[in-house]
């Protein structure tokens, strides 16, 4: 009776942890545009992105990493999934000009708000709306 008992607990511990809904790990980037764009993603917990001090440093000096050519389509991964990383609250992307990023200064940038799009994603929701893809324009 107690074997039983264990072998159906078991089993029913098995059944019931499985996950309702797969997490999705990435968010596809398209770039439709003429022009080369730069794009800086933050979560709620890393504050605005025109609170960097310099993009440069920001990046390591390595500003083709975050480049997307015109045409092009980049995959943005979370190890963690996209829902996980709602958790600490909102989620925003940024595309810049390319060439802006790097002939104007960070600071002119920042306070002229000299950006090309903003989207901001505040619930698993809106990630599922856009099909975890976000085109620019």
């Amino acid at each position: 009776m107690l074997k039983r008992m264990v072998v159906f607990c078991s089993t029913a511990v098995l059944l019931t942890s499985c996950p309702e809904k797969f997490i999705n790990e990435k968010v596809i980037l398209k770039n439709q545009s003429e022009e080369d764009i730069f794009w800086l993603c933050h979560m709620q917990s890393f504050g605005e992105w025109y609170e960097i001090n310099s993009i440069s440093s920001y990046m390591g000096g390595n500003l083709e990493k975050k480049r997307i050519l015109k045409g092009k389509i980049y995959e943005d991964i979370y190890p963690n999934g996209v829902e996980t990383a709602l958790r600490t609250g909102w989620f925003k992307y940024w595309f810049f000009n390319y060439d802006s990023i790097k002939t104007i200064s960070w600071e002119r940038i920042c306070a002229e708000r000299i950006v090309l799009k903003e989207v901001t994603f505040n619930t698993w929701e809106d990630f599922e709306r856009c099909n975890f893809e976000i085109t620019y324009p």
